[in-house]
């Protein structure tokens, strides 16, 4: 109830927000990103529509057949020539007519629509399986597109600092022309780069805002803890990994699937049954004596129709089913093998990373370049170089932690379920 009532605060402040007409950049958490696409993605909405029409045909499999009644009315009274005589002398027949279900023709249904309503439900785990893990490694991506930002951003005021200091020193002479428009070159390179990642930033924020529902008046500025340490070892996992493969949604549709097309099977043979019906007559004047009440039975003859085909196609779509769950279980099984692979890769790539790579260090450095290159004390060419080699170590160490939550999603979505918390 309380995460329910924060989902609706949450939603309600970023429609108010949005309701403003001008763009809001909003701080958002995953956990927050999570409630909000529950609360409100659209294809989540429609397919648990799915789910209502299922229970819908449970409750209709359910009811019974409705009695059929007739009634029957002379058009001419011949004893005294009336016509539509509705008197007491006139001949009046009524039938009421009861299909009766035998031989677990409605059981069967019922169980079949349960089923039905099974399938959905697991249809329903595997779109929210797939969007969430959309949703989540879109709103990793985002986090690193905007953290790297901020180097480009760290680059940019250097650079700009370090050209307004230079275009002063070649007013006076000191310098030349070319190493200027060299700085300048190297600035405008920085900002054709920033300005790339920017486009992915945008498309990044456009995606989140479709999975959560949100107007387009609103930037996300997506708030992540990126701590590696916080990630537990592979070893915790695999008991989590073996736990849960068999539930995971796919694997769940897919012998769903299964047990619904038994229950088609069941239907088709119940339905090869006679159908009986169950008769009342009352005759008011046209029998061998007034006041004629009768009950009888009527039942179908299965001579030419035991439904055949429809218990061979019931058959023959068992077999289907069952093979589509071997290989659901296939598949998942490759999939978990090979996300587990990846993440124990990328954990291991990251771990040599930080221990071979000093960021506290390089950033101090990069600040001793500037100053150095402004006190002359180092060449142009190393300059440039330095602000090269900064940028893509500083980037390549970004490409490597995102990767590790990335994959850690990958095998998050593999298994099913979140085995994998960070």
């Amino acid at each position: 109830m309380v995460l329910f009532s924060k989902k609706i605060v949450l939603s309600g402040l970023l429609i108010l927000w949005a309701s403003t007409g001008f763009s809001q950049t909003v701080d958002l958490t995953i956990q927050e990103a999570d409630s909000l696409f529950l609360a409100q993605n659209i294809n989540l909405l429609a397919e648990r529509c799915n789910i209502s029409m299922a229970d819908a045909a449970i409750t209709q499999a359910k009811l019974y057949h409705n009695p059929v009644i007739s009634i029957e009315e002379n058009v001419y009274n011949r004893l005294n020539h009336r016509y539509f005589d509705f008197g007491r002398n006139s001949e009046q027949v009524v039938n009421v007519d009861q299909l009766i279900s035998i031989a677990g023709q409605h059981s069967n249904v019922v169980k079949e629509a349960k089923r039905g309503h099974d399938v959905a439900m697991a249809r329903f785990e595997e779109l929210l399986r797939n969007l969430r893990a959309e949703l989540h490694k879109t709103f990793v991506r985002l986090y690193f597109a905007q953290r790297n930002m901020k180097i480009y951003q760290n680059e940019i005021v250097s650079l700009r600092t370090t050209l307004d200091q230079l275009l002063v020193q070649e007013k006076k002479g000191n310098i030349s022309k070319i190493e200027t428009a060299r700085i300048q070159a190297l600035l405008l390179s920085v900002r054709r780069e920033q300005n790339e990642f920017l486009d992915s930033v945008s498309s990044l924020q456009g995606r989140l805002r479709l999975l959560m529902s949100l107007p387009s008046s609103i930037n996300i500025n997506a708030v992540f803890h990126s701590d590696i340490s916080a990630i537990p070892d592979v070893s915790e996992c695999d008991k989590l990994l073996t736990d849960s493969l068999m539930q995971r949604s796919d694997v769940m549709m897919a012998r769903n699937q299964a047990e619904q097309a038994k229950a088609s099977l069941d239907v088709s043979k119940s339905q090869a049954w006679p159908e009986v019906h169950i008769t009342g007559q009352y005759d008011r004047n046209a029998g061998y004596f007034p006041n004629y009440f009768a009950v009888g039975v009527s039942l179908s003859v299965p001579l030419f129709n035991r439904n055949q085909g429809n218990i061979r196609s019931a058959k023959a779509r068992i077999a289907q089913c069952e093979e589509n769950y071997a290989g659901a279980i296939a598949k998942a099984q490759n999939e978990v093998a090979v996300a587990k692979e990846n993440f124990i890769r990328a954990l291991s790539l990251e771990k040599s990373v930080s221990d071979n790579f000093d960021k506290e260090n390089i950033n101090t450095l990069f600040q001793s370049v500037n100053e150095n290159y402004r006190k002359r004390n180092i060449s142009l060419i190393e300059f440039v170089d330095f602000y090269k080699t900064y940028k893509e170590a500083m980037l390549e160490i970004s490409t490597v932690r995102e990767k590790v939550f990335l994959s850690a999603e990958d095998l998050n979505m593999a298994a099913g379920r979140e085995v994998v918390k960070y």
